[in-house]
C-alpha cells in the first residue's frame, strides 16, 4: 500500500516515540530500583561509619589513657624513690638532703598542677599522696627543729653567774641546721607555724631557768630582827636581774644568727620571747618595792640597787622600741625613782632633826653624834653610787633642799648642770655637809648664847662672842667628815667642785678660830695725833698702851688656844699658817717702828719678833 511520505514520516516518528517511551519507562524503573538500593545501602553504612568513628575516638582515648598511665607510673616510681629516702629520716640522710628531697616532691606537685592534670582522675591519687608526703616531711622537720632547740635544757643561771660563765648556747652546726629549717619554711610554707614553735621553745626554756632564782628574788625581812638595816647585795633580785640581762643578750644573738635574712621578723620574735619575761620581772620588782615602802628607814637603800638594776634592763632593751617603752617596765622605773628621790630629801631633813636633838656640846668640843650619823648615812649612799646616779635622773637641787634654806649660809656657787648626774651627786653630798655644819653652828650658838638669835656663817659677826669655840668645834667635826670622805667612795662622788666647797667651808671656820687673833692685830694699827701746833705726832702713851694690850691679849689667846687640841695635822698646819700670817707681819712692822721709842724697851715690849714666833710655833701642835 502506498503511503504518503508525510504519513511515513509520522509513522516512523510515532514508532520512535513509542520506543523511546518504553526505554524511558525502563530507565525510570531501573533508577527507582537503584534509588531503593542506594537508600538501603545508606541505611546499612551509616551505623557502620558511626561505629567506626567511635572506634577511632576510643582508640585515641585508649592511647591517651595509656600515655597517662605511663606518666602516672613514672611519677609514682619517682615519688616512691623519694619516699623511700625520706623514710630513712633526717638523722640517717642528713638535713640538707632531706630538704632537697622535699623540694623535689614539691616541684613534682607543682608540675602536675600547672600542667592541668590536677583534675584528672588518674593523677588525683598521686596528687593526694604527694601532698600528704610533703606534709608529713614538714612535720618531721618541725620535730627535728624542736629537738635542736631542746638540746639545751633548763638550767640554774646562778651557777653560770657564780662561775662567770656565759649561758649555754647552740653549736655552729646546730645554728646552721635551724637556719636551714627556718629558711625552708619561710620560703615554702606561708601558713607555717615554725615561728611560734621557736618562740614557744625559747620562752619555755627561759621561764623554767628563771624559776630557779625566783624564790630568792623577793626580799624577805629577817623575822628575828625586823629592824635590821638592808645589807648591800643581799637581795636575790640582783642575780635575777643579771640572769634576765643574760637571757636578753642570748636571745638577741640567737635571733640575729637565725633571722639574718629575715630582718622584718627580728623585733616580732624578740618581743614575743622577752615580753612575758619582762612582765614576770616587773611583778617581782613591785613586790620588792612594797617591802621598801613598808620599812623605808631600814630598807630605803635597797631602792638604789633596784634603780641600778632596772636601768640596766631598760638599757639592754634600747635598740628595741616596743620593749624599751614597755609600759609596765616604765611604771616600775617611775615608782622606784619616786622612792629614791624622797631619800635625798629625807637625808637632809634627818640632819636637821639629829642636830636639833643635841642638848649639849661634847666636853672636848669634839665630834657630835649627828656628824657620825650623817657621815654614816652618806657613806651608805656612796656604796650605792651607780644607783644614786641613776636616781638623779630628772632631778633638781630643789628636790632635797631644806625648807629654811638660806643661800648665803651655803657654799654653793650657783652653777649646776641639772643634766649632769655626777654634778648633781656632788652637789647633794656638799649640801649635806653644808647643812650639817650650818645646823651644828646654829645649835652650838644657841647652847653657848641662849639669849640671842644665832648669827650663822658669818666670821665677822659682832654678836657672836664665842667664835673661837664654835670654829674649833665645827673644825673638829669637819675633820671626821674629811677622814670618812677620803676613805670611801664619797671622795670621787664629791669631785673637784665638791672639794672646792669643802675647802671654802673649812676656811670659814678657820676664820672663826683666828677671828680673835685678827682683832688682836687690829690693835697694832698706828694712831696719829694732832698736837696744839697742828703737827702730826705719835703719842707714846698710846704706843705703850698698844703694846700692853697686845701682850695681855696675846697671852690670853695663847692660854685659851691651849684648850683646843686639833688632831688633824693638815688642819693644824693651816691654822698655824693663818695665825702667823695674821700676827707676825703686823707685829714686826709695829715693833720695828717703835722698839726704840722707850728708854727701857723691855718694860713695855715683852716679845721680840723671834720670841713671838717661837711661841706661835709651839702654840698649834
Amino acid at each position: 500500500m502506498e503511503m504518503d511520505i508525510d504519513e511515513a514520516d509520522v509513522l516512523v516518528l510515532s514508532q520512535g516515540l513509542e520506543k523511546s517511551s518504553r526505554l524511558t519507562f525502563e530507565i525510570n524503573k531501573s533508577l527507582k530500583k537503584i534509588a531503593t538500593t542506594s537508600n538501603q545501602s545508606s541505611q546499612l553504612f551509616t551505623p557502620i561509619l558511626s561505629r567506626n568513628n567511635m572506634l577511632i575516638t576510643l582508640q585515641r582515648n585508649i592511647e591517651s589513657v595509656l600515655n597517662s598511665v605511663a606518666s602516672v607510673k613514672d611519677l609514682a616510681n619517682e615519688a616512691s624513690k623519694y619516699e623511700i629516702i625520706l623514710l630513712k629520716g633526717i638523722q640517717e640522710i642528713g638535713l640538707k638532703q632531706y630538704i632537697q628531697v622535699i623540694h623535689k616532691l614539691d616541684d613534682m606537685l607543682e608540675d602536675i598542677r600547672t600542667s592541668g592534670n590536677e583534675t584528672n582522675s588518674e593523677f588525683h591519687g598521686i596528687l593526694t599522696h604527694l601532698s600528704e608526703l610533703i606534709t608529713l616531711s614538714e612535720t618531721e622537720l618541725r620535730s627535728y627543729f624542736v629537738s635542736i632547740l631542746n638540746s639545751i635544757s633548763p638550767f640554774d643561771p646562778q651557777i653560770c653567774i657564780n662561775k662567770k660563765q656565759p649561758f649555754p648556747y647552740y653549736e655552729d652546726e646546730q645554728l646552721n641546721e635551724m637556719a636551714s629549717i627556718l629558711d625552708y619554711f619561710h620560703n615554702n610554707s606561708d601558713d607555717s607555724n615554725i615561728q611560734d614553735v621557736f618562740i614557744a621553745a625559747r620562752s619555755d626554756l627561759i621561764s623554767k631557768s628563771m624559776a630557779f632564782l625566783e624564790p630568792f628574788a623577793k626580799y624577805a625581812i629577817n623575822s628575828s630582827n625586823k629592824n635590821a638595816h638592808y645589807e648591800k647585795n643581799s637581795s636575790g633580785m640582783i642575780s635575777y636581774t643579771e640572769a634576765l640581762l643574760g637571757f636578753i643578750a642570748n636571745e638577741k644573738s640567737l635571733v640575729n644568727d637565725l633571722y639574718s635574712q629575715y630582718t622584718k621578723y627580728k623585733p616580732i620574735v624578740i618581743n614575743s620571747i622577752i615580753t612575758p619575761l619582762i612582765n614576770s620581772y616587773c611583778k617581782i620588782f613591785n613586790s620588792n618595792m612594797k617591802s621598801i615602802r613598808n620599812d623605808l628607814d631600814n630598807m630605803g637603800l635597797f631602792s638604789f640597787e633596784l634603780v641600778e638594776n632596772i636601768h640596766n634592763v631598760i638599757k639592754s632593751l634600747k635598740m628595741n622600741h616596743d620593749l624599751y617603752e614597755n609600759e609596765t617596765l616604765m611604771d616600775c622605773a617611775n615608782q622606784v625613782h619616786k622612792v629614791t628621790q624622797s631619800l635625798f630629801k629625807d637625808a637632809i631633813d634627818r640632819i636637821a632633826t639629829k642636830v636639833n636633838q643635841l642638848n649639849s656640846i661634847p666636853s672636848d668640843n669634839g665630834v657630835t653624834e649627828p656628824t657620825v650619823d650623817t657621815m654614816s648615812r652618806l657613806r651608805k649612799f656612796s656604796e650605792y653610787k651607780n644607783g644614786c646616779l641613776g636616781a638623779m635622773e630628772n632631778m633638781s637641787r630643789e628636790n632635797w633642799l631644806p625648807m629654811n634654806y638660806k643661800e648665803k649660809e651655803y657654799t654653793f656657787n650657783g652653777n649646776l648642770n641639772s643634766n649632769d648626774q655626777l654634778a648633781l651627786m656632788s652637789c647633794f653630798v656638799s649640801d649635806c655637809i653644808d647643812t650639817l655644819v650650818i645646823c651644828l653652828e646654829r645649835k652650838i650658838q644657841k647652847i653657848l648664847m641662849p639669849n640671842q638669835e644665832p648669827d650663822v656663817a658669818n666670821p665677822n659677826s659682832p654678836r657672836n662672842k664665842q667664835k673661837q669655840r664654835v670654829g674649833f668645834c665645827i673644825l673638829m667635826n669637819m675633820s671626821l667628815v674629811e677622814q670618812i670622805i677620803e676613805k670611801s667612795e664619797l671622795n670621787s662622788m664629791l669631785g673637784k667642785e665638791g672639794h672646792i666647797r669643802m675647802e671654802k667651808l673649812k676656811k670659814r671656820y678657820i676664820s672663826y678660830l683666828v677671828s680673835d687673833w685678827r682683832d688682836l692685830t687690829a690693835n697694832l694699827m698706828d694712831s696719829v695725833f694732832i698736837d696744839s701746833t697742828g703737827k702730826k705726832s705719835k703719842d707714846k702713851e698710846q704706843i705703850k698702851e698698844k703694846f700692853k694690850k697686845f701682850n695681855e691679849g696675846f697671852e690670853e689667846l695663847v692660854s685659851k688656844s691651849k684648850q683646843y687640841r686639833l688632831s688633824d695635822p693638815a688642819l693644824k698646819k693651816v691654822l698655824k699658817s693663818e695665825i702667823i700670817s695674821l700676827v707676825m707681819p703686823m707685829y714686826e712692822r709695829f715693833y720695828n717702828r717703835y722698839k726704840d721709842s722707850f728708854k727701857n724697851p723691855r718694860k713695855h715690849i715683852k716679845y721680840t719678833p723671834d720670841e713671838l714666833m717661837n711661841v706661835l710655833t709651839q702654840l698649834v701642835r
